[in-house]
């Protein structure tokens, strides 16, 4: 079953979320962010819906901090009308959509199963790409800075800890699977650990360098941590500027021991370690792991790759799902004016969702804050569509009343009759 996180600090919202989703999901309830993060660090969420109002931790903040654990979490920001900008700014930190308050259950019911149902086909297509032989890591462009990263990995066959750079999606994973793939260390195994400043040190150590003494009938509780599972192969260790100051004395000393015990053993793994900021990490981490550096740059140092990317991505999720999408002009102008702050991993996600669910795709199919940013001449008939479709949806939700719906939208009521049925 599902797993859905409700976050708001209002009692009320809270139980109309349980009424509206409790028979289908299994509910995580928060009255605040802090508490909303440790659920997050302790429990698979798939869902989470989040109140962007709350003293304390506020939903912005919230957010960025449940994608650092989570970066697969998918998030639906619960706001008031007049908070609507504020919503659209979530997007861009990782939210997927947003419901304004009163909120419909209709509305919530679908928004969730779509959402659900768009991440279960995305983790049953990875898996049918992977048994297919599809899931070869590749790096798409033709830029100078990306191929000036595609060579350097080549080069990397003789390095134990390579440091790889970039902001937030610009395929970090992806690299590093690279650089396992073509490693002597290839047919070992690669595991991936995204480090996060809200989980306990003590539980950290644990999953890293494993627990008790051996391995008899004798010691039930007996553990290996990653370190013992990987052996001579790769970890990928993400969000490095969140690597406890504790565990990389360990780590640095190439020998670890399990937790409860005093018996070392040498750390043979190969270390890969990605970072959105290498000014964050200390001389020391800097140094230890950055044996070798690659450098990944952000989508809008890079304009030129984007037709080739939206190209590569609509193929590979045509092929996945059986689909022929194809985007008209006008939308590929609008997606190649964007500056894609979310960077590669951004537009793919985007991608997916419009192969998943659309097989025409209309503007408003394309999220807020991208018809918000992009250039006026791309964009300036999307935004209108967006709006005269929001006005509709607020025209619904107050039961066709115009004087409501005016009030809520904090216009003349005079603005409506060009675009409201008579």
């Amino acid at each position: 079953m599902p797993s859905v996180l409700i976050i708001d600090d209002e009692h009320s919202i809270r139980e109309s979320f349980v009424l509206i989703l409790e028979d289908k999901y299994q509910l995580f309830l928060s009255a605040s962010g802090e508490a909303a993060l440790k659920i997050a660090a302790d429990q698979k969420i798939d869902l989470a819906f989040l109140d962007i109002r709350m003293p304390g931790l506020d939903g912005l903040e919230t957010l960025k901090r449940l994608k650092q654990i989570d970066p697969e979490l998918e998030v639906i920001m619960v706001t008031a009308v007049n908070d609507v900008q504020k919503a659209s700014e979530a997007v861009r930190f990782g939210a997927r959509d947003y419901i304004v308050k009163p909120f419909d259950v209709e509305h919530i019911t679908k928004l969730a199963e779509q959402l659900l149902r768009r991440k279960t086909l995305l983790q049953e297509g990875a898996e049918i790409q992977k048994s297919a032989g599809l899931s070869a890591a590749e790096l798409v462009g033709q830029t100078e800075k990306i191929i000036t990263a595609i060579d350097l990995i080549e080069r990397l066959k003789p390095y134990q800890r390579v440091l790889i750079t970039g902001e937030a999606g610009t395929e970090k994973l992806t690299t590093a699977r690279l650089i396992h793939a073509q490693s002597p260390r290839a047919d070992q195994p690669f595991k991936i650990f995204p480090l996060s400043p809200q989980l306990s040190l003590p539980h950290t150590k644990e999953i890293f360098f494993g627990s008790g003494r051996g391995e008899s009938v004798l010691n039930l509780a007996a553990q290996a941590g990653i370190f013992e599972q990987v052996k001579a192969g790769t970890i990928f260790l993400d969000n490095l500027e969140a690597l406890p100051s504790e565990l990389f004395g360990a780590i640095s000393s190439l020998h670890f021991a399990r937790q409860g015990s005093t018996v070392e053993q040498p750390i043979q793994t190969r270390l890969l370690a990605g970072t959105k900021d290498e000014q964050s990490l200390s001389k020391e981490v800097y140094e230890f792991f950055s044996e070798a550096i690659i450098y990944l740059p952000p989508l809008r140092e890079r304009p030129s790759d984007i037709p080739i990317l939206i190209d590569h991505f609509i193929n590979k999720y045509n092929r996945l799902y059986g689909k022929e999408l194809r985007l008209n002009p006008r939308i590929n102008e609008a997606l190649g004016n964007y500056d894609w702050p979310g960077n590669v991993r951004q537009l793919e996600n985007l991608i997916a969702r419009l192969v998943l669910c659309a097989s025409q795709v209309e503007p408003r199919h394309l999220p807020f804050d991208l018809l918000l940013e992009i250039s006026e001449a791309a964009g300036r008939d999307f935004i209108e569509i967006f709006e005269n479709d929001y006005i509709q949806n607020v025209f619904t939700l107050t039961g066709q009343d115009r004087g409501k719906t005016a009030k809520w939208l904090e216009i003349k009521p005079q603005v409506l009759d060009s675009i409201l049925p008579k």
